[in-house]
């Protein structure tokens, strides 16, 4: 059903009437932070390959690698997660019980997947029962594929040029990726994915895919809005499995934490954490 912008506009102003006057009328109900929230950005230490831009990782169970990363959860680890929250499809928690509960028995080894080799890893140390799948990857309300699918519009609508333009923007973006990682430590590749610069210019990435398309054909903003709202019921449910007096653990691809961290700040459950200040030496 089309909602007509007058029933919208009635609705929403009658939202703006009757909360703020609520909340005025008693003081103690204004919104404030029960929990604390951690969002820790990593690339696919895997290499499952399934983004435009895919970081090519070295093998995570080499020695030199598990002792970084070793390093990075002993420093997560101060936070003292009580709930660790993993990209996993909630329809396989059973799955990941039984993966986590072998694992933490020394009778099966980390795979080499981010939400074993850090999330299975922290919360085995922090003793805590196991990790909690809260990924949702569907079309939702979306019933099109072709309605989302921005690399066709671009054909469509004559934007290849803007389309290179956008990919040498992203080229270089992950180059310097790349680079951190075949150079550095895993801590400095999760310290550049979770920097303010970084997140800046992934948030510019999923703007530019918006103006694919034109506005009766609009594929970019069409698979913007699956994005936001993949990103709305992943952040839902960590939400549901969030307590007073959680912290909350999120770990996730990095290019979920602009959205992430925004929900979790306009949300009023959370306070949320400096991921930078976590992954620095003696930064409590």
């Amino acid at each position: 059903m089309k909602v007509s912008p007058t029933l919208f506009g009635l609705a929403f102003a009658a939202l703006l009437a009757t909360t703020p006057a609520a909340h005025a009328a008693d003081p103690a109900a204004n919104d404030k932070p029960t929990a604390q929230f951690l969002f820790l950005g990593s690339y696919h230490m895997g290499n499952p390959g399934r983004d435009v831009f895919n970081t090519k990782a070295d093998d995570v169970l080499d020695a030199k690698r598990q002792r970084e990363i070793e390093q990075v959860a002993d420093l997560i680890r101060r936070y003292h997660p009580t709930k660790i929250l993993v990209e996993e499809d909630p329809a396989d928690q059973a799955k990941l019980d039984e993966h986590f509960a072998a694992s933490c028995k020394g009778t099966r080894p980390l795979t080499r997947n981010e939400v074993e080799q850090l999330g299975f890893r922290i919360a085995c140390k922090e003793k805590l029962p196991g990790v909690i799948a809260m990924d949702w990857n569907d079309l939702g309300p979306i019933k099109d594929e072709d309605s989302v699918d921005y690399l066709k519009a671009i054909e469509r609508n004559h934007q290849q040029a803007q389309r290179a333009e956008d990919m040498r923007i992203g080229t270089a973006v992950h180059a310097e990726d790349q680079q951190t990682l075949d150079k550095g430590t895993v801590r400095d590749m999760l310290a550049r994915l979770n920097s303010p610069a970084w997140l800046t210019a992934n948030a510019h990435s999923y703007f530019r895919i918006s103006q694919y398309g034109t506005p009766t054909d609009a594929a970019g903003v069409n698979w913007l809005m699956l994005w936001s709202g993949r990103n709305l019921m992943m952040f839902n449910n960590i939400v549901r499995n969030t307590e007073p007096g959680d912290r909350v653990l999120v770990i996730c691809g990095a290019g979920h934490g602009n959205l992430m961290r925004q929900l979790a700040t306009d949300s009023g459950v959370y306070e949320v954490q400096d991921t930078e200040r976590w992954l620095r030496e003696g930064g409590r």
